[in-house]
């Protein structure tokens, strides 16, 4: 059974980790390295990516060691920026620019609404390239569905195809748009 950061923690080693001691960093260092770069290998597959990632974990953990409260809060904190930092790893890598920004510090220090706006839009922008590519009428009942929410019967009444048309339609085009979407975001499927 794993031990706990607090057990690893003696006395006032916690506020010495807070404060930037070497000592107390390193130990957080030893016990969290090998966990968060096996989970960065697991999302990345590619063993010096993985290890740009924890080594990036760890930096911004050290650079805003503040807002950690308590012993353990070090590994769920660790946890979401190795993850925020796999994530703009496999943008820049869909997108062909470099793994890792240098200023994925600033790119993490994003306020959680944000950052949630700024995913939706761009989970948004990629579902519309997603329908744009989808034909036509496969293009207009997900959207009238989907998007609009209007029933089947009506869809098909307002596009003059039967009910049935319409269901086939609706069908493909989500099938479609789930597959392209797994495709692009793959990792977090």
């Amino acid at each position: 059974m794993m031990k706990l950061m607090k057990e690893v923690f003696v006395g006032d080693e916690f506020d010495r980790f807070i404060e930037g001691d070497a000592v107390a960093f390193r130990k957080a260092f030893d016990f969290y390295f090998p966990i968060i770069l096996r989970y960065a290998m697991s999302k990345c597959g590619d063993r010096e990516d993985a290890e740009d990632i924890a080594q990036e974990a760890f930096t911004l953990l050290f650079l805003h060691r503040e807002k950690i409260f308590s012993a353990v809060d070090i590994y769920p904190y660790l946890f979401v920026i190795a993850k925020r930092l796999c994530l703009i790893y496999f943008r820049k890598k869909i997108s062909g620019t470099e793994a890792l920004p240098v200023d994925a510090g600033e790119e993490l220090s994003i306020s959680f609404d944000m950052e949630t706006q700024l995913n939706y839009a761009e989970l948004s922008q990629v579902l519309n390239k997603i329908i744009l590519s989808l034909p036509t009428q496969q293009q207009e009942v997900y959207r009238l569905s989907r998007l609009e929410d209007l029933p089947h019967q009506e869809i098909a009444e307002y596009m003059g195809i039967s009910k049935n048309t319409v269901k086939n339609h609706l069908l493909v085009a989500t099938k479609t748009v789930r597959l392209k979407l797994q495709k692009m975001y793959f990792f977090l499927f």
